[in-house]
Parts: structure tokens; C-alpha cells; sequence
């Protein structure tokens, strides 16, 4: 059983999420993981697109996916569009939240759940992980 969360954080106890972002240099990755953590989620992380991808294939239970858009060898937006065509429907239908540090043009698509710019606001970042697992969850 998951440590409950400290009083003062976003509740993420009982959620699944992947994290991925090669930004090596601010060490997002670690920052994004150790908050989410901290707000009770349990965190997969991955330095690369493709590294994530590892995880949708084999992770047993996924609540959502949190990816840098700007990437090299495979984008965020190249990623999702793998997620989406996913052999799984549970996978294809798993919220993804774009991180983006830049104005990119490709921000109209519709396979992301949400957009949030970088550097990210991370209570603004849990609240934007409940509300797209809400809103993802059949009624």
C-alpha cells in the first residue's frame, strides 16, 4: 500500500505514471518523478521517446503519460501517435500530457489530453493528471 501524501500536496495515491523527457542538462525527469512521488504516484520514467514506448508495451497498468514534446529521434508528438495506435485499446485511449518549452506549431493536434508549458507549475501539473484521467474514465 502506497505511504499516504503529505497534507499539503496533490493526492496521486493508486495512479501509474510514465515520465518522459531528455532534458539531461535540468534533470526533469528527476524533478517531475520525485514530485509526482511525493504526491503518492508511483513513476516510470524514460529518457527518450522510444524508451517510454518500452514502458506502454510492458508496463502492467498505466494511468497516464507525462512527455516532453521536444525530442530527438522521436518527438512527443511522434509518440503519442504511437500511443494512440497501440495494439491495446486501453492504450490507445491512456491521457497524455504535452510539456513544451517552445512555441511549436504542432500544439493544434488533438492526440494530447493537455499542454502545459515549461517550466511547469507541478501542482498545476497534478490537478491537469486528474482532470484528463476523469475525464478518460468511462461513466
Amino acid at each position: 500500500m502506497p505511504a499516504p501524501a503529505p497534507h499539503n500536496l496533490p493526492d496521486l495515491r493508486g495512479l501509474t505514471l510514465l515520465v518522459v523527457d531528455d532534458d539531461a542538462d535540468a534533470d526533469a525527469v528527476e524533478v517531475l518523478s520525485t514530485y509526482l512521488t511525493a504526491c503518492g504516484a508511483h513513476v516510470l520514467s524514460a529518457r527518450s521517446a522510444f524508451g517510454g514506448l518500452a514502458y506502454v508495451d510492458t508496463a502492467p497498468r498505466l494511468n497516464a503519460v507525462v512527455t516532453d514534446l521536444s525530442m530527438p529521434g522521436m518527438d512527443g508528438v511522434e509518440l503519442v501517435g504511437s500511443i494512440r495506435r497501440h495494439p491495446f485499446l486501453s492504450r490507445r485511449t491512456l491521457p497524455v500530457i504535452a510539456l513544451t518549452g517552445f512555441e511549436e506549431s504542432y500544439l493544434e493536434t488533438e492526440a494530447f489530453d493537455a499542454y502545459l508549458r515549461k517550466p511547469v507549475d507541478l501542482d498545476r501539473l497534478c490537478t491537469t493528471i486528474q482532470v484528463v484521467i476523469a475525464r478518460r474514465r468511462p461513466s
